[in-house]
């Protein structure tokens, strides 16, 4: 499956791999203090976000903005 380039945020960190996910980097949200991990599931290759709108409906504005489907559909990515 061929995928897009996702550039990160600016000002976003890149965290290291974990067990079940990879390309994991932390965000800032835009009207709060508050910060979101946006990872991709190594098993399902899905992407996912820590907020409340992905944890509650699984889609959210941060994986929106990245141009990332929500609700568990596979999606490859590179991220730069």
């Amino acid at each position: 499956m061929a995928g897009i380039v996702i550039h990160r945020p600016r000002g976003s960190v890149k965290l290291p791999d974990n067990s079940a996910y990879e390309n994991r980097f932390e965000i800032k949200s835009e009207t709060s203090d508050a910060i979101y991990i946006i990872a991709q599931s190594k098993s399902g290759r899905w992407w996912s976000c820590s907020c409340f709108g992905w944890i509650r409906h699984k889609k959210c504005k941060h994986l929106d903005a990245l141009g990332l489907p929500g609700k568990h559909q596979p999606y490859e990515a590179l991220l730069k």
